[in-house]
């Protein structure tokens, strides 16, 4: 999991600013064997970079999402193909049952799979993803705020 002090290090860094390795990973989550399968990677593991760290935290304007990441990587309601838009790319999404969900991009690399963006969605863009889990859904997602402000 990310280290708490690593968000705080990235919260105190302006937009724009140099941001200490940049690149460095952190292991956020283990996809399940079923989708793993179906969306054929090696491995289950997913990992964030700190420069992704800092665009969910610049683009988005709030962290919360980022300490529900395994939730929503290891029990998505939806998952979309977003290879359209980005190569090896998926959408990973989880609705808590009232006016928001929350989305995950996960792009398949060579090395690892990684979280490149996370954000709030509406009710009514969750309905519009296309599943292709072949899955019935799971429990809603209870933690997210409805009241949490997207950009």
């Amino acid at each position: 999991m990310i280290p708490r002090e690593i968000i705080d290090e990235l919260i105190e860094i302006e937009k724009g600013e140099q941001i200490k390795y940049p690149t460095k990973l952190f292991l956020v989550g283990y996809i399940s064997e079923d989708i793993k399968c179906l969306i054929g990677i090696d491995n289950t593991e997913v990992y964030i970079s700190k420069r992704s760290i800092k665009h969910i935290i610049d683009r988005r304007g709030f962290v919360g999402i980022i300490d529900e990441l395994d939730t929503i990587i290891s029990r998505p309601t939806k998952v979309a193909d977003n290879s359209g838009k980005r190569s090896g790319s998926y959408i990973f999404a989880i609705m808590n049952g009232k006016a928001r969900g929350a989305v995950i991009e996960i792009t398949k690399t060579p090395d690892c799979n990684r979280v490149v963006s996370a954000f709030l969605i509406s009710k009514n863009t969750y309905k519009k993803l296309i599943d292709i889990s072949g899955r019935s859904a799971v429990p809603p997602f209870s933690t997210l705020q409805s009241g949490e402000k997207s950009s």
